[in-house]
């Protein structure tokens, strides 16, 4: 099996449609702010938001005391299950990126926390304008690229995580962008993770 599937079309162009425009009025979209001593202050380049909880039951989990994990809104609960029945996988977690132009971007980087396990399946709905998707060999340097279109569903897998990083790089005109990512956190680990790195407005 491949380290990804690309899946040109998989939902209709009005569920598509449908989907763009209501997540950009129901998501409460926030640019997400962070300090590390490394870097100093970090300004995600795109906007965020996230739902879902590592266990069916939400347990209680250290986070600051004004994030509070949220649940599947019920509107977005068929596409999950559209998602998962093509996978045969389950996922616990949605996070949502706004690129709203070319400037807004995510750098190389690899989704290989512990919590998601050695071999996660990752898979990403896109909706809105087309904007190119790049896989990175970590040890070749060579480059994939796809031009992940309105509707299209993308699935990083097997050994993705571990051999290849993944990027939506700046473009000097690019029009507006979201895509939703489905995952299965594994333990408390990720409710921190996502609820602290695309949530939260401002962590000093």
């Amino acid at each position: 099996m491949k380290h990804y599937q690309y899946l040109p079309g998989f939902l209709y162009q009005d569920e598509a449609d449908w989907l763009y425009a209501k997540l950009l009025q129901e998501i409460p979209w926030r640019q997400v702010r962070y300090y590390k001593p490394e870097r100093g202050l970090v300004v995600t380049p795109r906007l965020t938001w996230c739902c879902g909880f590592h266990t069916p039951n939400k347990y209680p989990i250290y986070l600051p005391d004004e994030v509070h994990p949220k649940d599947v809104p019920q509107w977005l609960l068929p596409l999950k299950e559209l998602v998962q029945a093509k996978l045969d996988t389950d996922f616990n977690f949605m996070l949502f990126s706004y690129y709203r132009d070319g400037k807004d971007s995510i750098a190389f980087h690899s989704d290989d926390e512990k919590f998601l396990g050695p071999y996660p399946t990752i898979a990403s709905v896109t909706v809105g304008a087309s904007r190119p998707f790049v896989l990175k060999n970590k040890r070749s340097k060579e480059t994939q690229s796809f031009d992940l279109a309105s509707g299209d569903l993308f699935v990083m897998q097997q050994n993705c995580q571990r051999d290849y990083m993944h990027s939506v790089p700046k473009r000097t005109h690019a029009l507006p962008r979201i895509s939703i990512t489905f995952r299965k956190a594994l333990s408390e680990a990720g409710s921190k993770n996502y609820y602290k790195y695309n949530y939260l407005s401002n962590i000093l």
